[in-house]
């Protein structure tokens, strides 16, 4: 269980550094076992944030604007 733990924390890790530097990202939360840890305004339609999770968040694409 120990391990499943660290890769949860690694893949939120990695997504919070994808996300870093999105418009639409609030704030990635440090619960690993969140299932909706990203706040994002994007999936919100407006300027208050929703919680979505890492597929979705990722999948937007907004993140590989600003990271080129």
């Amino acid at each position: 269980m120990p391990e499943l733990v660290g890769l949860k924390r690694k893949l939120l890790q990695l997504t919070s550094e994808l996300v870093s530097g999105c418009p639409f990202c609030v704030s990635v939360s440090n619960d690993v076992e969140s299932k909706a840890p990203i706040c994002c305004t994007k999936w919100s339609g407006s300027s208050y944030p929703v919680n979505v999770n890492s597929a979705t968040c990722l999948s937007c694409g907004e993140y590989r604007k600003t990271t080129t």
